[in-house]
């Protein structure tokens, strides 16, 4: 931790109060040493301001504790603004997961899908401390801060910025914003890793060199600087992804980067054993705005033994899409509540189009249980998401 992350986080605690002040000050201290330890934040906020919220608080407060106290170590923090925090360890995921789904179900009837303060699409998030009680405590001051910032609100860059942006990423080694996330085979109860998704966080990019501006917020001057960013993954990893011990590995890539010469000179300089077990992530709106290039990105795909996956593809466009007769290996669909409130015929249209797709259909934002049950329910193979990273980690069976 740096001392700028220090400060910041010792100025927050110093103008907080209460609960608001003692998570923070557990948080800190878990720090130091927080293998074993989760966090569960329930975003209870939005319904903190109905009459009988106080005692349904108070209610959920008493269900949690009765999961809790099975454990070796638990808090819960009520926050000022009316969400819950709760840190345990030793809990089994899937009693956490049966706990958060009856919250779910009771504290939030009404309240319409919306994206939360970590980026996603749900009313609870959980954590693995030893490795997200940084995305934690900065998730709990922006929820407390009176000066949270709206993102949307930003400006976004300007040719200048994003040539400037362009000048840093050439430059400079950028492994610290290349993540990955697995995606998971749940043929079998115990799950087990497919491949592993490498991915940039272009929030990450805006921190490092535009922090006042959105880099997404100009969709042409977006897809400029993310060919520099496909070019500098591809040097970042080329050398480290031949020690990884992974089934197979994805990249996130323009249409217009697989098919340059830079990605046949990064496939090339790959092991040979390596062969067929790089795939490619193509986003669908992409794919699309390519659509007169389809045979030949199809057939370079064929010819470099690359595995295409169509990432960004939700449940309205199955209606307009034809998966049996999709020319690709994978094919990514986005988790929506509000799959589950499609008319009865409609769900099965859906679940019967999944079933017969050519590609293998990947769930992504697989958060909840209920999305774990579609999944199942759609006999849908591989799932991604932080529930499903949950189970694989804790060595659980899915249900």
């Amino acid at each position: 931790m740096n001392s700028q992350s220090s400060a910041d986080d010792g100025n927050m605690v110093s103008t907080l109060t209460g609960m608001d002040r003692a998570l923070l000050v557990e948080l800190g201290r878990l720090r130091k040493a927080p293998q074993g330890v989760r966090a569960v934040h329930i975003l209870s906020s939005v319904v903190a301001s109905r009459r009988k919220f106080e005692k349904e608080a108070e209610a959920a407060n008493q269900a949690i504790l009765a999961v809790l106290v099975t454990g070796s170590y638990h808090k819960i923090f009520n926050l000022s603004n009316g969400d819950i925090v709760f840190l345990y360890s030793q809990v089994t995921t899937s009693a956490i997961v049966t706990l958060c789904t009856a919250l779910e179900t009771s504290l939030f009837v009404g309240v319409e899908p919306h994206k939360n303060v970590y980026g996603d699409f749900g009313n609870y998030k959980i954590f693995d401390l030893s490795r997200d009680i940084n995305n934690v405590i900065e998730g709990i001051r922006l929820t407390l801060s009176a000066e949270r910032k709206v993102v949307s609100a930003k400006q976004p860059i300007s040719v200048k910025q994003m040539e400037y942006v362009n000048n840093q990423i050439r430059g400079a080694n950028i492994r610290s914003i290349v993540f990955n996330q697995p995606i998971y085979n749940i043929s079998h109860q115990k799950p087990s890793i497919e491949f592993l998704e490498f991915y940039t966080s272009i929030q990450k990019l805006e921190q490092l060199y535009v922090p006042d501006r959105s880099i997404a917020g100009n969709p042409w001057l977006f897809n400029l600087i993310k060919r520099e960013l496909d070019a500098a993954v591809m040097r970042a990893i080329s050398s480290e992804i031949p020690s990884y011990r992974h089934k197979a590995f994805s990249l996130n890539l323009l249409v217009d980067s697989f098919m340059s010469d830079g990605f046949r000179e990064f496939i090339g300089s790959l092991p040979a054993k390596l062969g067929g077990r790089i795939f490619v992530e193509i986003e669908k709106t992409d794919l699309v705005q390519h659509s007169d290039f389809l045979a030949d990105i199809y057939e370079r795909a064929r010819a470099m033994n690359v595995p295409l996956c169509i990432d960004g593809i939700s449940y309205h466009d199955v209606e307009l899409v034809r998966l049996s007769r999709m020319n690709c290996d994978f094919v990514k669909l986005k988790w929506s509540p509000e799959i589950l409130k499609l008319p009865e015929r409609q769900l099965e249209i859906l679940i019967g189009d999944l079933k017969a797709s050519s590609a293998k259909i990947v769930l992504t934002r697989c958060d909840t249980a209920n999305s774990l049950s579609f999944a199942r329910s759609a006999s849908i193979g591989f799932i991604q998401g932080h529930l499903a990273d949950e189970f694989f980690r804790s060595g659980e069976i899915l249900q």
